[in-house]
């Protein structure tokens, strides 16, 4: 089970997913074809992936300490605490390419990436220290994430990612029943 990732839900882990690159090609993000098990926290599944780069098959376990009890809930993290998955960046980096697919879509596709990318902002924003502007380094689990805060550390200005966030409609609370 060390080799099992955890997740805070199933959205978080498909999230990670879109960050990290294949381990064949060490390029392409995977997409998740299908997963074992049930949907419910604290089961673990195998998350069968295919990379858009290379199309490199591959399984992966994980298990999620909080499921929505609707599926297709796109909350990601109940709780006030970062994730340990998706690092700040990776999350601005999400929140995004988010935005931008909104500004390519039309009503409703339009207002659910929107939706998404409020959800992203919002697990970056739980990186920091109440009213410090500037992120905490272990806001950051990489050296290239890192890097990028250092290159551009106005980009990750709190009051910056506050002021896109209002920009967004509000995001969904975490539904109070879980499974």
């Amino acid at each position: 089970m060390s080799d099992t990732l955890t997740a805070r839900s199933t959205t978080e882990f498909e999230y990670y997913l879109l960050v990290t690159p294949c381990q064949a090609c060490r390029t392409g993000p995977c997409d998740m074809a299908a997963a074992d098990g049930p949907r419910s926290a604290g089961q673990v599944r195998a998350a069968h992936l295919r990379c858009r780069s290379c199309n490199a098959l591959s399984d992966l376990p994980f298990v999620t300490e909080y499921e929505p009890a609707e599926p297709t809930s796109p909350c990601i993290n109940p709780l006030d605490e970062p994730s340990r998955l998706v690092d700040l960046d990776q999350w601005l980096a999400l929140g995004y390419m988010l935005m931008d697919r909104a500004s390519r879509e039309t009503g409703a596709q339009a207002h659910q990436c929107q939706i998404q990318a409020a959800l992203c902002l919002n697990e970056a924003l739980k990186f920091y220290v109440e009213h410090d502007e500037v992120p905490p380094a272990e806001a950051f689990f990489t050296d290239v994430t890192s890097r990028a805060f250092h290159e551009h550390p106005e980009a990750f200005a709190q009051q910056r990612l506050r002021d896109l966030l209002d920009k967004l409609p509000p995001p969904p609370a975490w539904p109070d029943e879980i499974t």
